[in-house]
């Protein structure tokens, strides 16, 4: 496919499934975007996996998308939001390996009396909190998986996920900055 074609004409071919059109398209935007994935993650391996997501996603979805103005603006966009979420992610385990760090060297450093006092206080903690966000957190914190795979193993939403999490949390703080 010759790429004269308009970004309107690329978009429409493409909703009808055209491969040719995505072709072309691909090669017209993947630089610019991988660029810009570049410039956020300066990671080259996850700036190509980012990208190659939001083609993904604009392919599975080319024909119940709404894009209003520029196809280029809203692709990067839509990598300019990926790499958000990635480094979101990526704060948020720091941050929980920080704190199980920190955890860590204050439960290595107790005497076993502190240690048996501790447990005896997180597990009265534990048993306050519902059986579902318990099973969610544990989860999350323990089994190390994400809020999406977690919803589907409970079969619940993402979001319902994440405010089981939340309340375990909250329940935990709420006794545990007692002792």
């Amino acid at each position: 496919m010759s790429n004269n074609h308009s970004e309107d004409e690329l978009f429409l071919l493409i909703r009808q499934g055209s491969e040719a059109a995505f072709d072309a398209f691909y090669n017209r935007y993947v630089n610019m975007l991988y660029l810009q994935a570049y410039f956020r993650l300066q990671d080259e391996a996850t700036a190509k996996d980012a990208v190659q997501d939001v083609l993904i996603y604009f392919w599975n979805n080319r024909s119940t998308l709404a894009i209003r103005g520029s196809l280029q603006a809203y692709l990067a966009g839509a990598v300019r939001q990926r790499c958000v979420a990635l480094l979101r992610k990526e704060v948020s385990m720091r941050n929980r390996q920080q704190i199980y760090a920190a955890l860590y060297t204050s439960v290595t450093h107790s005497s076993d009396l502190e240690i048996k006092e501790l447990n005896s206080q997180l597990q009265a903690a534990m048993a306050l909190i519902s059986p579902t966000s318990r099973r969610a957190f544990e989860m999350s914190y323990i089994e190390r998986k994400t809020s999406k795979e977690i919803a589907g193993i409970m079969n619940i939403k993402v979001q319902t996920v994440k405010n089981h999490v939340q309340q375990a949390l909250k329940v935990l703080r709420q006794h545990l900055k007692k002792i």
